[in-house]
């Protein structure tokens, strides 16, 4: 946490599901964290296709605030930041079809992890290019963290 504020990142406030599923499920040490979606601070939903209403860079941009977001339910369930430990990231990028930049767009949340938590925040990743996503945004990510004791 001292690492959030020292690098000047204020987290969103925790979100909600937007349908029947939890934000998170743990089992044991494990703690799997449904898709986020890009949602800034005291802002509105980030929205549109990479590769057309979408830029590479916007679309990283909002990587980094879904990885935000993924932050703030990891410190509502689990408290200490210090304990987490970021095993895997997929995250998905709602792109036009031409479009073969993904995993670039979601560097913008690896990045922020490892930032975050050193090399605690390095992590195996899957970026995936979709036509479509939840609430037409430009990325969504979920999260599959340890808690370390």
């Amino acid at each position: 946490e001292a690492r959030l504020a020292e690098l000047g990142y204020e987290l969103p406030p925790l979100g909600s599901p937007k349908g029947s599923y939890a934000l998170t499920s743990r089992c044991g040490n494990m703690l799997f964290l449904s898709g986020h979606l890009p949602l800034p601070t005291g802002g509105e939903l980030m929205t549109g296709k990479v590769g057309v209403d979408v830029t590479p860079e916007e679309a990283k941009e909002a990587a980094k605030w879904v990885g935000l977001n993924l932050i703030s339910t990891l410190k509502a369930e689990v408290g200490d930041l210090d304990k987490v430990k970021v095993h895997k990231l997929v995250g998905f990028v709602n792109c036009a079809d031409d479009f073969h930049a993904q995993p670039g767009v979601v560097n913008g949340c690896s990045d922020l992890m490892v930032e975050v938590f050193g090399e605690d925040g390095r992590h195996a990743r899957s970026a995936v290019g979709t036509n479509a996503l939840p609430l037409n945004v430009p990325v969504e990510i979920e999260a599959i963290v340890e808690i370390k004791e």
